[in-house]
């Protein structure tokens, strides 16, 4: 499977670089994780509970980061197995000034076999997808508290509940694999028996 993708930080190269290594901010802005510990030089061990499709589980994992080039970019290793199957991938990230912001793009492989396969490919790489913007998005509103705060900085913003990460995930992956033309006739719909309900 492959994951590449770019994101816009509201933030400094330096900011970005510092907060993609602090495992507390990482743990408190990643819906999922359980635990997320520094063990080694740029090795981490952690926990993280995934739903993809009617699978749901627990993983425990690994990350290495390999050629670490501060504040530019590293390559990432991820190995993780639990009772829904396993995860192996390896991608390059890079990180650059974009202007009043900072660009950061990503390009990897994963592996996955077990039970978590079973929902398919597209299913998944949506999944990935989703998982990964609502990761960086939620670091990105961590960076932007850190800069607005004053004396004690915040280790992270309020991150996602469950069921708010699980919305969000699931209207990515409509918009990924439903054709627009038909999502937005199922956003009408709703709409029309939203108002019905709240009028009758």
């Amino acid at each position: 499977m492959k994951v590449v993708g770019e994101y816009l930080f509201d933030a400094t190269q330096q900011e970005v670089w510092d907060g993609l290594l602090d495992p507390d901010v990482l743990a408190a802005t990643m819906p999922g994780a359980d635990r997320l510990e520094l063990v080694g030089e740029n090795q981490y061990e952690g926990e993280l509970n995934i739903k993809v499709g009617p699978v749901q589980g627990k993983f425990k994992g690994k990350i290495d980061l390999e050629d670490p080039d501060p504040p530019n970019g590293y390559t990432m290793k991820v190995s993780g197995q639990g009772a829904p199957g396993f995860v192996k991938a390896t991608a390059d990230v890079r990180i650059e000034d974009s202007g009043a912001q900072t660009r950061m793009t990503y390009d990897g492989d994963a592996q996955v076999g077990g039970r978590i396969a079973s929902v398919g490919q597209r299913l998944l790489e949506s999944s990935a997808k989703a998982i990964i913007k609502q990761s960086l998005e939620g670091l990105n509103e961590t960076l932007k508290a850190r800069s607005r705060g004053e004396g004690e900085q915040p280790v992270a913003a309020e991150a996602p509940s469950q069921a708010e990460f699980a919305t969000a995930v699931a209207k990515e992956v409509a918009k990924d694999m439903v054709p627009k033309p038909v999502l937005i006739a199922i956003v009408v719909v709703i709409l029309l028996l939203l108002l019905y309900f709240v009028l009758t």
